[in-house]
C-alpha cells in the first residue's frame, strides 16, 4: 500500500531538472531519512523534499529499511554533508537492502 502511495505521488510530480537515479537502501537515522548507496563506500545522503515535493511523508510511513531507487538532485549541505532533494522514489521494496556487509554481519 505504501509503495502504491509513493508511486502515485511520483506520477503526479514532474521530473526535477538535473535529477539523477540513486539506488540504495532508505533508512532512518534518528529522526532523519537517509539513503545508503549500493556502492563499496556505502555513501550516505540525507533525504529532503525537492521543491514542491511530497514524497517523504509516504517514505516515513513505509517499513524501513527499504531498497529502492531515489530520483533526485544532489546538493552539498552547509556542513559538507551530502543531500538529495527527492523528486520521487521508485521500486521501493520494504525490508530489503543491498549491502553485503549487512548480510555478513559487518
Amino acid at each position: 500500500m505504501i509503495g502504491m502511495l509513493i508511486a502515485l505521488a511520483a506520477a503526479a510530480m514532474p521530473a526535477q531538472e538535473g535529477a539523477d537515479v540513486f539506488i540504495g537502501t532508505v533508512e532512518r537515522e534518528g529522526g532523519a531519512l537517509v539513503l545508503r548507496r549500493c556502492d563499496l563506500a556505502e555513501n550516505r545522503y540525507a533525504l529532503v523534499e525537492a521543491p514542491g515535493g511530497h514524497v517523504l511523508d509516504a517514505l516515513r510511513k513505509a517499513r524501513l529499511p527499504a531498497y529502492g531507487e531515489v530520483i533526485g538532485r544532489y546538493v552539498e549541505g552547509k556542513d559538507g554533508g551530502s543531500i538529495l532533494q527527492v523528486a520521487r522514489v521508485e521500486a521501493l521494496t520494504p525490508g530489503k537492502n543491498c549491502h553485503l556487509s549487512d548480510v555478513l554481519g559487518g
